[in-house]
């Protein structure tokens, strides 16, 4: 069976997809690889076009993940989970006891996030979101096994087809 051509978004020239491992920065993480997605890259002008299946569940699969790492919650990472379960600043501060100018300050990395804090937002993000909350139990059995290393260690790689989350290294990616 002939692969599909597609026209380029940008020159209009033929160009031809292929499935392979995609840095997905949109997401506003930039540690997140999208492992299968469908990239058409036009060897005439060097733009691509990304086809990324069943976005909402793939942002379920990185907030699920985020909740499961093995280390801290980075700035973007609690940015990502606050925006996920649609909260701004000012309530997510609410759950927490504090105010949003912390918040934002964890978001930007000026202040880092404390121990506790990095787990009631996983706690939260799992049981706010209606469909992540059956994993409530399994995210808080996860808790204590979280290191004290920084996030930025790891990129999150998540399969498109089965969802399926794995962390590596960023030492043997680069």
């Amino acid at each position: 069976m002939a692969e599909a051509v597609h026209e380029c978004t940008n020159c209009g020239r033929p160009v031809r997809p292929e499935r392979r491992n995609y840095q997905y920065t949109e997401s506003g993480l930039s540690n997140v690889v999208l492992q299968g997605v469908e990239v058409a890259e036009c060897p005439a002008c060097g733009h691509y076009d990304v086809t990324i299946p069943h976005l909402a569940r793939i942002h379920r699969a990185i907030a699920l993940a985020l909740a499961k790492s093995p280390v801290r919650l980075t700035g973007e990472q609690l940015r990502f989970l606050r925006k996920h379960v649609g909260y701004n600043g000012a309530q997510l501060a609410k759950y927490l006891h504090t105010d949003k100018t912390k918040i934002s300050k964890w978001e930007r990395e000026e202040d880092p996030i404390g121990p506790s804090n990095d787990r009631l937002v996983r706690l939260l993000v799992a049981a706010l979101d209606a469909d992540l909350s059956r994993h409530v139990s399994s995210v808080a059995a996860h808790l204590p096994e979280i290191s004290d290393e920084s996030g930025k260690s790891r990129e999150l790689h998540i399969d498109v087809e089965c969802l399926t989350a794995s962390f590596v290294s960023a030492l043997t990616t680069a």
